[in-house]
């Protein structure tokens, strides 16, 4: 069988291409899954941060795991490249989605009228 073999920097820009795809996808799955009193470009903003924040921790430690465990050729072949990704956007996506539906929150105190 053919085997094939993706080049490093190849499989850091299809990791870069698919994170914009779910970032465009995300405009109307966050405009359905918010919080009802959440303002929708509130949550939007709090899907992206966390999405992209935990997206470069996931993909950082899974790299350097891969590293120290010497898995680095294995990244080069296709399957092992998607587990990888899959491994990176699924829990990043999961907690941006948990974030993104929290109701908003509200110092104590605020929701008292004015004097």
């Amino acid at each position: 069988m053919f085997e094939y073999i993706l080049h490093p920097l190849l499989v850091y820009s299809l990791s870069i291409m698919f994170g914009v795809l779910i970032l465009a996808a995300a405009i109307p799955y966050v405009a359905r899954i918010r919080h009802p009193k959440q303002k929708p470009l509130a949550a939007y903003l709090i899907f992206i941060s966390a999405f992209v924040v935990s997206a470069s921790i996931f993909f950082n430690l899974l790299a350097w795991l891969a590293y120290k465990l010497d898995l680095g050729g294995a990244l080069s072949k296709p399957a092992p490249a998607v587990l990888f990704l899959v491994l990176v956007f699924i829990p990043a996506i999961i907690l941006a989605r948990w974030l993104a539906r929290k109701p908003p929150w509200r110092p104590m105190g605020t929701d008292k009228p004015p004097d």
